[in-house]
């Protein structure tokens, strides 16, 4: 593992606990400096963007890594088979992305499944945007659990690609999704 990608996932950890800790407010004031010491230390080279993974480099992978260097979104490791796409959250999601108690953000839900279905349609050789997502919220989705993100395409005609996936928590079907996605003008 790159350098980078271990300090994203320390950050998405740092994130994780911060979100649900009780220290004493002098640790808390210690935990304080030394994280912006740490951010400014990283400030001085910034790069233009956030680093991604190129669209091409989904083309007929049998694996992908979505935003894995990036400690602000949860890292995806996608499987590409048969036409499908899936990917694990082995640990599930914590209280950082809670919405409900003890239930993750729909948002969040939105945000995982928009990324699997759009690399499918990447792995496909379109380079696409989203056009349109709609999710049913079948269950809520508890935090701190494993969970599952499929995807297939449906379609595709002309510039369109219609796709529909699922987020799954112990086999049960949390939310569903139906997405539509636009090639980018050549």
């Amino acid at each position: 593992m790159s350098a980078r990608r271990s300090l994203a996932v320390a950050v998405r950890e740092l994130a994780a606990v911060m979100a649900v800790t009780d220290v004493p407010e002098p640790e808390m004031e210690r935990a304080d400096a030394a994280v912006r010491a740490l951010t400014a230390m990283l400030r001085e080279r910034r790069l233009d963007d956030v680093p991604r993974t190129p669209y091409d480099e989904a083309v007929g992978a049998r694996d992908y890594g979505w935003h894995l260097d990036n400690p602000a979104l949860p890292g995806l490791t996608m499987v590409f088979e048969d036409g499908r796409a899936s990917a694990e959250v082995p640990d599930g999601l914590g209280a950082a992305y809670a919405g409900p108690p003890g239930k993750l953000h729909g948002g969040v839900g939105a945000l995982l499944l928009d990324v699997v279905l759009s690399s499918l349609v990447q792995h496909h050789g379109v380079p696409a945007v989203t056009a349109s997502l709609n999710l049913d919220y079948r269950a809520p989705t508890p935090l701190d659990v494993p969970l599952r993100i499929t995807g297939e395409v449906v379609t595709r005609s002309g510039r369109k690609v219609e796709t529909v996936g699922a987020l799954w928590c112990d086999g049960v079907m949390t939310v569903e999704a139906r997405g539509l996605f636009v090639s980018l003008a050549k």
